[in-house]
């Protein structure tokens, strides 16, 4: 493995929701290095121009589109989706210790292999301790909004954590 930088491979569905509510610019200033594997750039791209997160990938400069270089290895992790796998395997493949995933089944296998992952209220709720996002409330109204489902535990914990209180 190479020497470990402060990036990121991020995976389809935190990008879409950090699109839904307008805060795809955090990951340039959370992280150096912005990667997204093939497969999960093909799955953003999927729904056509006007479909969330696809504008951004195509504008965000600062975005690296990376191949897996070794694809068997993306096979080994069959009970993933082909993005997860890659965006696992490709940040292994890099050198990169950060993975931002919701999936809970993908997130498990990313700890197994010894990768730090963040999901997008996590990310949210980093960006709002950094003192990047005033309120991380509006952020979530408006991905779960998009009809993003996110379990009510979950944001009322982040809400909490956040400070903001209690509940949307």
């Amino acid at each position: 493995m190479t020497n470990t930088r402060m990036g990121i491979v991020v995976n389809t569905s935190p990008w879409i929701a950090l699109s839904t509510c307008g805060q795809i610019p955090l990951l340039e200033k959370l992280y150096t290095d912005v990667y997204i594997p093939y497969h999960v750039k093909e799955e953003i791209m999927a729904g056509g121009k006007d479909s969330f997160g696809v504008y951004e990938l195509e504008t965000c400069k600062w975005v690296k589109i990376e191949k897996v270089q070794d694809i068997e290895k993306v096979t080994l992790l069959c009970e993933l989706e082909q993005g997860e796998a890659e965006v696992i395997i490709l940040a292994k493949e890099i050198g990169i210790k950060q993975v931002l995933i919701d999936e809970k089944v993908a997130r498990l296998q990313a700890h197994v292999l010894d990768l730090d992952v963040i999901g997008t209220l996590g990310l949210l709720l980093k960006a709002k301790k950094k003192g990047l996002l005033p309120s991380i409330k509006i952020s979530i109204t408006k991905i779960m909004d998009s009809g993003i489902w996110i379990k009510d535990q979950i944001v009322q914990g982040i809400i909490k954590d956040a400070g903001e209180g209690e509940g949307l």
